[in-house]
């Protein structure tokens, strides 16, 4: 956990008052209600150093080229339209898979075989899909190609 925390709390400015944290909570309330407020909440983060040891890294299309992104479309900690801005960000340096699924986490929790299969080819030959996968919650509905 003190890795976790070091990574998220060293990665993005935090609020600075109890106030600030209530004002999200109720925010984060009503715009995930599946989640709720708690990922708004006033934890670790809150006492963390103001000091970086480096600056955030910036997200484009400059890099490693091998970059495999797995998303479910319904996930309720981490939001499908954040994982699609980063997606856009990397620009062509990544493909990513999308699961017809619910839930955090996709691989290899989720019963879909379609992402489940995309993600064990990656991580056995380095093998991503040729572009952007939908992948749907039926098993026996072929995939869709998003790009």
């Amino acid at each position: 956990m003190a890795a976790r925390f070091y990574v998220m709390c060293g990665d993005s400015r935090w609020p600075g008052t109890v106030r600030e944290y209530q004002r999200d909570v109720a925010v984060d309330r009503l715009r995930y209600p599946m989640l709720g407020g708690s990922a708004a909440s006033i934890g670790p983060c809150a006492f963390w150093p103001d000091e970086r040891v480096e600056p955030p890294v910036r997200i484009g299309g400059r890099g490693p080229s091998n970059v495999l992104m797995v998303q479910n479309e319904r996930d309720p900690g981490t939001p499908l339209a954040g994982a699609k801005k980063l997606r856009r960000a990397f620009g062509k340096r990544a493909t990513m898979v999308t699961a017809d699924q619910g839930g955090h986490g996709v691989y290899p929790y989720g019963p879909n075989t379609c992402a489940n299969d995309a993600v064990t080819a990656f991580l056995t030959g380095g093998q991503r899909p040729a572009q952007d996968l939908a992948c749907p919650a039926k098993p026996d509905s072929p995939p869709s190609h998003t790009s």
